[in-house]
């Protein structure tokens, strides 16, 4: 069952009334809510049934409708997704993607549950960037930030971390989503 507040945002989405923010904020909710997407998926196809149906019956669609119907469609396929974590507001792992799991060694099984610091961070991670990550948190706003993370084998990688709060309409956070992009190994 999708909450009431996230359909309400889908069907902004699809109107395409959601700002370049709250769109972005929106699409990484997509990325780990199937119930989400399926529902989009539905809004989307009732959107394209009406727009259809107001054509004239005895006139073929103007061909860059179908143009624009094959972009959209084109435009939903997406090239490998970068590592995502999605923790609960409290911090704790909800969810992760396979890039995730791939990039940093752990199982889904061993981290849900756990904040992303008790199993990513080491020697070399900079506590003042981590600092600066809780504060974004504490004060939900998105950052970018780079750091030292560890691979379950212990071995160091510098990663790019683009943290996005989802809030609800209240500005209470649902979750955060990180989205990480591995920079290098650490020598």
């Amino acid at each position: 069952m999708v909450p009431e507040l996230l359909q309400d945002r889908a069907a902004l989405y699809v109107a395409g009334a959601l700002d370049a923010d709250q769109r972005e904020a929106f699409e990484l909710i997509l990325d780990f809510h199937p119930e989400l997407r399926a529902h989009v998926a539905r809004l989307q196809d009732v959107g394209a049934a009406v727009t259809l149906a107001s054509l004239r019956r005895d006139s073929a669609p103007p061909a860059t409708l179908r143009e624009r119907v094959l972009s959209a469609v084109a435009g939903r396929t997406r090239a490998e997704p970068d590592p995502m974590v999605v923790t609960c507001p409290q911090g704790r792992v909800e969810w992760v993607n396979p890039q995730f799991i791939a990039m940093c060694g752990h199982s889904f099984e061993e981290i849900r549950g756990r904040k992303p610091s008790e199993f990513l961070q080491g020697p070399d991670t900079d506590t003042t960037v981590v600092q600066r990550i809780r504060d974004a948190i504490r004060e939900r706003r998105k950052c970018r930030e780079r750091l030292v993370n560890y691979h379950r084998s212990g071995l160091p990688y510098t990663v790019e971390l683009a943290l996005t709060p989802v809030l609800d309409d209240d500005g209470k956070p649902l979750w955060f989503v990180a989205k990480e992009r591995k920079l290098a190994n650490v020598a």
